[in-house]
């Protein structure tokens, strides 16, 4: 599966079949691939501003210290994350394919490897985008793939925050309410050009399932939805674990234990529970986020090492397949707990980068109420992002996006 994208950009395909393209390391040496702005606190489904100077990167690291013949790619998309029908030359003023050389070399780690810093080209137009590594010139061997857009902020989202309207979803989920106000030059005919999603916490799924039509203001150029259905109440969630993996000669904050080893070090956290049955508490996150640090050396980021971190959670009979998820990893369901016979415990282990890291216990069957809860007082961080297939164009521009935070 992990050549089928490299694959079809390869034969020159008919775009109508290309898949979806998700942020996604398909090379077991390669870890903590992230898009590095100005903002420490890293994420996925970066979203950066067209024609500023934000000096955006990949980067990540190779523990394979091979120092391999890598390629760097910028694919654009469309709404959807499919590949748009744009050349290179439309979307790009440099080259792409670049060759990666000179990476940096971590020092005085246990865990050695090597650390790419690659500048994202200036970008013509607005969109969704893939950061995309392939090895040797072969475009059907791809080592990594990271989401990103570019937003033109054309036109300006207006947010408001309530409590859902019916007594069911009151206490455990957050309603927004947008406004989108729209320049006459966007020649605007109907809200069947826009598609808009609604993320929350940088996760890449889009909460807002169903549009209802939209009322137009002629008088002020905006646009409003009418959500009688209540398709804007979303599960409110809660405040995310945190685990600080910033040192490996002291316990820091919610670390059991530190173990030293001789080619790695290891951390386990402290037992967790399953919070859902519980009222909600306060607490200051990151919104899923995490922070690439290390304790005693914070100057130097190449002095960061690789630790195997063990996430624990005390088992109840209402959890199944369980999972370990947050911005590290896309909030993907790829780190399953397993029951350790010895401990009694939930685990998994997780090889991880020191630093920071916000984390929840999620699960397919059932959904987090147990095992986290959905509460309509948890602080949250929503995107709205507005695309919009501008007349005579063929791609869908980024033309609004706001961030907002519940409760504030």
């Amino acid at each position: 599966m992990k050549t089928y994208i490299s694959l079809l950009l390869f034969l020159g395909l008919p775009f109508s079949i290309y898949p979806q393209i998700v942020s996604r390391i398909h090379h077991p040496n390669i870890k903590t691939a992230f898009i590095q702005t100005s903002d420490r606190f890293l994420h996925p489904n970066v979203v950066l501003n067209l024609g500023s100077s934000n000096e955006a990167t990949l980067q990540f690291d190779d523990l394979g210290i091979t120092y391999p013949s890598y390629y760097f790619r910028i694919i654009h998309c469309q709404a959807d994350w499919k590949p748009s029908p744009l050349s290179d030359i439309e979307y790009l003023d440099d080259f792409n394919d670049i060759p990666l050389r000179n990476p940096s070399s971590s020092v005085g780690t246990k865990v050695p490897y090597v650390h790419y810093a690659v500048p994202i080209s200036s970008l013509k137009v607005s969109g969704n985008y893939i950061a995309m590594v392939y090895n040797k010139r072969n475009k059907r061997d791809t080592v990594l793939c990271v989401r990103f857009s570019v937003a033109e902020q054309l036109v300006k989202v207006q947010t408001s925050f309530s409590y859902a309207k019916t007594n069911t979803l009151r206490a455990s989920h957050q309603t927004i309410d947008f406004k989108l106000h729209i320049p006459p030059s966007l020649h605007f005919a109907g809200d069947d050009q826009l598609s808009i999603q609604v993320r929350q916490n940088h996760q890449s799924e889009n909460l807002l399932k169903r549009l209802p039509e939209g009322q137009f203001n002629l008088q002020e150029n905006s646009l409003t939805f009418p959500f009688f259905g209540q398709e804007n109440a979303f599960p409110g969630s809660n405040e995310f674990r945190l685990i600080d993996l910033r040192s490996s000669q002291q316990k820091l904050s919610f670390v059991d234990h530190v173990a030293t080893g001789e080619t790695i070090n290891s951390v386990s956290t402290q037992i967790e529970q399953a919070q859902g049955l519980y009222p909600y508490v306060q607490r200051n996150d990151l919104n899923g986020a995490y922070v690439i640090e290390s304790y005693e050396n914070q100057e130097n980021p190449l002095q960061a090492d690789y630790v195997e971190c063990t996430f624990r959670l005390k088992p109840t009979d209402s959890l199944n397949d369980v999972f370990v998820a947050g911005g590290f990893n896309n909030f993907t369901f790829n780190a399953p707990l397993r029951l350790n016979p010895a401990t009694g415990f939930l685990e998994n282990t997780q090889m991880l980068k020191q630093g920071i890291y916000n984390y929840q216990f999620k699960s397919k069957n059932p959904p987090n109420v147990t095992l986290e809860g959905n509460h309509a007082q948890t602080e949250n961080l929503y995107e709205v992002l507005v695309y919009y297939q501008k007349p005579g164009t063929r791609y869908d521009s980024l033309v609004g996006y706001t961030t907002v935070i519940s409760g504030q």
